[in-house]
């Protein structure tokens, strides 16, 4: 029976050809006993299945040309759930949909028949179920009359439902169990049909939806579908009028019409909300207050992270595409599955800080909290536009990105690719289909999150986030076919062997994530250096004055320690005191503090900050509303590198108990060791 480590491990070696037992094992994270173990149950599935089987000879992989793309071919689809081992949150989640669809009363027995499991283990998944329900207010109850049943609201049955699909949607196995759920009450058809007439009315009203958010949609529609209606209000007047004022209404009226038996209005708002949580793009003009909430997003991510925007008008396109289906997504409370969450908290943990606090604005305007997966998103956006404006590069070489997650994590994708392959220059598109309209003399290769095939170009399948280790097979695969491209094809599996023949190894996945940096991405600017704020706020950068002191004196003397150190030029300092002279006071951001700052290109040689309190309160801009008795010059050299040392400045200066301590110090040394206490609070 195949598990879902099982499962991968068979779809990665039945999605590319040639590749090795090496390269298997580090890609996926495994053992060598743990690959022998799943390579088993794999070739144990594909003999059950009359199928060839896999052979290992000498590292290499020798796989029948039979399989190759079996994983997308529906082969599993018409497997039971007995064919498989399911963990016990997927059993959980097969539980309540199966109960959300039931077409009889159910009981334990049909749990056990289902998963194909003992009546004990039945129970204890019945148990994870009734707590999952309560989680979303919702009751999970038996009688012996109705049998296993849900007690509570029709839209927090639904919601429920939409987690349950879009968790297991996210699974390697997932389609394959909703289908066996759908099987197992003979409705498989409906997802067939359910299919048919999305694509038709997406089609009429020309509707674009970010790829995969679609394809959610279609099985939570299916379920919702053979689920029927239950003539129940599920949304406030308010809520009707937010989704009824939207053009896209009268698609999801009567996508609602051709779904459902019984025509209730509130099945077209709720498709309706459906069709709103997935779109790809959304004409400005059509929601004005959701465009001025995206200017202000960006104005507050100005503001803490003290970065000046370039190429606004692009940016703010890109947000307010993907602001519109977030807005609905959390004003509705639609649950939202970010399998990428704790890696992008781990890769950008001082970006996503800084993107939360920056979503404030959003979180006032629907009055609900932003979830970190919703947060992760965002954080995605604002990464791969920061990475993407780093610097500017000419290329030689054309790559078409085919990006089916969304706007987020299509700018990611093509600023990770710009990084590794800078000779080739990236233009991007949302969908297969949309190649038959892009000429093939345009581009020279192609970069796709969705297996597909391109008309005699090189094609490349891509995950929207990449990994260490699949940066350096994808390397490999471009050089292969680009051998102009000035990358080194080495591959570092083979370099391991070498090392680990004459070597020992102590940290073995640290190493071969610095082999792949200096192999591959030595073209990347050392700005991704990120120091912390003791390595910048050092004793020679601080100074404390009981000077009485001008504002444009005071930025100045602020100033001096980086200027003297030659991190900055004078026309930095003369650009800082030109910036609040038209712009106003925005380097006062509250409690008495002052961070001067201007652009990278005007005269900063280094990243640096530099330290300066006056016994005497300065007025900015000889106002009394501005008195300063802090002031932080920061100089940054990019985008990014200052953002971890501005973290823990901000952490510092929220605390209201620590920033009077830093207030009230009264010698360098004093300074330091509070900043020090900070990072150390971390």
């Amino acid at each position: 029976m195949l598990d879902q480590r099982s499962y991968t491990l068979l779809k990665e070696i039945t999605s590319h050809h040639n590749i090795t037992k090496s390269e298997v094992v580090r890609k996926l994270d495994l053992s060598n006993r743990q690959f022998a173990y799943d390579l088993e149950r794999a070739n144990t599935f594909l003999g059950n299945v009359d199928l060839p089987k896999i052979q290992y000879k000498q590292n290499a992989l020798l796989v029948p040309e039979e399989l190759y793309g079996i994983t997308i071919s529906g082969l599993l689809y018409d497997v039971n759930l007995t064919s498989f081992i399911l963990s016990e949150q997927d059993r959980v989640f097969a539980i309540y949909l199966y109960n959300f669809i039931r077409q009889e009363s159910v009981s334990n027995y049909h749990y056990q028949v289902l998963l194909g499991v003992s009546r004990n283990t039945a129970l204890s998944d019945v148990r994870q179920v009734k707590l999952l329900c309560e989680t979303w207010d919702l009751k999970w109850s038996y009688s012996r009359t109705d049998g296993y049943h849900v007690i509570g609201n029709e839209m927090d049955k639904r919601r429920l439902a939409s987690y349950c699909c879009d968790m297991l949607y996210s699974q390697p196995l997932g389609k394959e169990i909703m289908l066996a759920i759908l099987k197992s009450w003979n409705v498989e058809n409906e997802i067939v049909q359910t299919k048919e007439i999305v694509e038709r009315v997406l089609s009429h009203y020309n509707i674009e939806q970010v790829k995969n958010r679609k394809n959610e949609m279609i099985f939570r529609l299916t379920f919702f579908k053979v689920r029927g209606t239950h003539n129940e209000i599920l949304f406030k007047i308010y809520e009707k009028n937010v989704i009824g004022l939207q053009k896209i209404f009268e698609a999801g009226s009567i996508l609602a019409q051709e779904l459902f038996v019984d025509d209730l209005i509130e099945e077209q708002y709720f498709v309706t909300l459906q069709l709103l949580v997935s779109l790809q793009e959304v004409d400005a003009k059509e929601n004005p207050s959701l465009n001025q909430l995206a200017e202000r997003i960006i104005a507050e991510f100005e503001k803490v992270t003290l970065l000046p925007i370039e190429n606004r008008d692009y940016l703010q396109k890109s947000l307010y595409n993907h602001l519109v289906p977030a807005f609905f997504r959390i004003s509705f409370r639609i649950p939202l599955i970010n399998p990428l969450k704790s890696r992008i908290k781990e890769e950008y943990q001082h970006l996503f800080e800084f993107v939360q606090q920056s979503l404030e604005p959003l979180s006032m305007w629907t009055g609900q909290k932003i979830s970190e997966e919703e947060v992760g998103l965002f954080t995605l956006h604002f990464g791969g536009y920061l990475t993407q404006n780093n610097k500017k590069i000419t290329r030689k070489l054309r790559g078409l990105i085919v990006c089916s997650n969304g706007i987020s994590s299509s700018l990611m994708l093509k600023a990770q690719l710009s990084l590794l392959f800078t000779e080739i220059d990236f233009m991007s598109t949302h969908s297969l289909r949309d190649i038959n309209n892009i000429s093939p003399k345009s581009y020279d290769m192609i970069f796709s999150t969705v297996d597909g095939h391109a008309r005699g170009k090189p094609f490349y399948v891509v995950k929207p986030f990449l990994t260490q280790v699949e940066k350096n097979y994808l390397t490999q695969q471009v050089v292969k076919d680009f051998p102009e491209i000035n990358v080194k094809d080495i591959s570092v599996d083979r370099l391991m062997e070498v090392i680990r023949k004459y070597a020992d190894i102590h940290e073995e996945e640290a190493l071969f994530s610095e082999l792949v940096n200096f192999l591959y991405l030595n073209n990347q600017k050392q700005g991704r250096f990120s120091p912390m704020l003791s390595e910048l706020i050092t004793e020679d950068m601080i100074q404390i004055t009981d000077e009485a002191l001008g504002w444009k004196e005071a930025i100045t003397e602020a100033s001096r320690p980086l200027l003297k150190s030659e991190k900055i030029e004078q026309d930095y300092i003369d650009a800082m005191i030109d910036n609040v002279v038209e712009m106003g006071a925005y380097i006062h951001v509250g409690k008495g503090i002052a961070i001067p700052h201007a652009r990278p290109e005007s005269g900063v040689n280094q990243i640096g900050m530099s330290f300066l309190r006056t016994k005497e309160p300065v007025l900015l801009l000889d106002k009394e509303e501005h008195a300063i008795d802090i002031f932080i010059v920061i100089a940054a050299i990019d985008n990014e590198a200052h953002l971890k040392a501005l973290s823990s400045l901000t952490k510092i200066l929220a605390d209201d108990q620590k920033l009077t301590e830093l207030k009230n110090a009264d010698s360098k040394e004093k300074i330091i060791e509070l900043i020090k206490e900070g990072e150390d609070e971390k």
